[in-house]
This record gives C-alpha cells, sequence and structure tokens, in this order.
C-alpha cells in the first residue's frame, strides 16, 4: 500500500481517489488551493445567453473546475442543436455527465490545450467558440484558436486563490504527492517540505515546478487512477 497525497480538497478528488482506493492505496488530502467565483461583470451573463441563443459553434471546457463554475451560475447543460461540445480529457468529461447528463462530448486523443490545436475540426467562416476557463488560465490555446481562424470568446469562470496556512503535517504520512495545478506547484515551492516523491498532473504544473527548482519525478497526463498507477508500477 503506498500513502497518496493529493494536493486538492475531497470534494474535488472524485474518481480519482476511487480508482486508488479500489486499487488497496490510502489518499490522503492536502488542499494547496481553492475555487472561488469571479465577480460576474456582465461577461459571463452575456456569454451563456449567446450560447443559448445559438451564438457559438462550439463550447471548449478545459477543466472540471470550469464545468462546475458554469453549473453554478446557471448552466444546465442545455445546448442548441447546431452547438457541439468539446472536453480536454475524460476528467472533464466524467464531470460534465455528472452535473448536466452530457455524455460523449468531442475531446482530443491528446488531452491538453495542445491537443485540442491540433484536433478540432477547423473553423467554417464566421465560426465562434465560447472558452470558459479560469481567470489564471493560460493564454495559449485562446490564442491559438485565433491564429486557426476561430473567433473567440473567452470568459473567466472562476478564480484560484492559495490556502491559508496548509496543514503540511500532513505529509509526515505521505509517501507521494500529486501537485495537481501549475497554482498547486506555485504554493508547493514555498513550503518547506520532508523528502517525498512528486508527481505532477499536466506539462503545464511540470513546467511550474521545473521552474521554481521543485522538479517532479513523474509527469500524468490527466488525474487518473489509471496513470498514477503505472508511474508507480514503474521501477
Amino acid at each position: 500500500m503506498v500513502r497518496i497525497i493529493l494536493t486538492r480538497a475531497a470534494e474535488a478528488a472524485g474518481a480519482l481517489e476511487s480508482g486508488l482506493h479500489e486499487a488497496g492505496h490510502e489518499v490522503l488530502h492536502l488542499p494547496l488551493t481553492q475555487q472561488v467565483p469571479v465577480q460576474d461583470s456582465g461577461q459571463l451573463t452575456t456569454a451563456l445567453a449567446d450560447l443559448h441563443a445559438g451564438r457559438f459553434s462550439w463550447l471548449l471546457l478545459t477543466s472540471g473546475n470550469t464545468v462546475r463554475f458554469l453549473s453554478r451560475a446557471g448552466w444546465d447543460g442545455s445546448l442548441p442543436e447546431q452547438t457541439r461540445i468539446g472536453v480536454v480529457g475524460p476528467g472533464t468529461a466524467r464531470t460534465l455527465e455528472h452535473l448536466t447528463g452530457l455524455a460523449s462530448p468531442w475531446r482530443p486523443r491528446q488531452y491538453s490545450a495542445a491537443g485540442i490545436l491540433t484536433e478540432l475540426p477547423p473553423p467554417a467562416a464566421q465560426d465562434r467558440v465560447l472558452l470558459p476557463q479560469s481567470a489564471r488560465a493560460r493564454p495559449a490555446l485562446a490564442e491559438g484558436l485565433l491564429e486557426r481562424g476561430w473567433q473567440v470568446t473567452q470568459v473567466s469562470v472562476y478564480d484560484t486563490v492559495p490556502v491559508e496556512c496548509p496543514d503540511v503535517g500532513t505529509l509526515r504520512c505521505g509517501d507521494v504527492v500529486l501537485v495537481t495545478s501549475s497554482s498547486a506547484a506555485e504554493v508547493w515551492a514555498g513550503l518547506a517540505t520532508p523528502e517525498v516523491t512528486v508527481l505532477a498532473i499536466g506539462q503545464p504544473t511540470a513546467e511550474t515546478l521545473r521552474r521554481l527548482s521543485r522538479p517532479a519525478a513523474a509527469v500524468l497526463p490527466e488525474p487518473t487512477a489509471a496513470g498514477v498507477l503505472e508511474v508507480l508500477s514503474r521501477p
């Protein structure tokens, strides 16, 4: 049995935690960040109205948190017939189905913003995409879509802020830490921590850890139990 620490709250762990439990591992939680809604200046309200009116060809969802905060903002999963929906990976797809009932959205084979840019069908003239994201989202996806001819409406639906005084004593009980986001990586880099194996979820998280001289032992493309178990099985 391996004791695995997730740098996110228990309510956000979902299938990742249950899959690790099923494999016989213990899961602990050390939330380093928390998500909060952004104050709506009217952009989100307008974007959702345009979505319901059929003014977007695509809705692209890049995280489970995006789905959660869209739901809190009043989106119930309803879409016009002509609007397609895409997600970055299976974790986001599971959250989408759980909260809205929408199943089998489009998703790239490579679970990343780069995968979306490479694999999303090219736009027709005047095609618009709605891209709700974190207020701290990197601009690469929006910029890449613009370069490929999409008209992009990017709106912030939540922000990520550090948890005050995280309980680092939890680290004494763990063998492996999963750093789940770039914002969590920034908090992690500022903590005095014992020797522990660190796994990064996603290349952006790994890049942040490297930049802050706290490199991860391995990088997982998606926060899935299968990915963690594969890394743990390596010699």
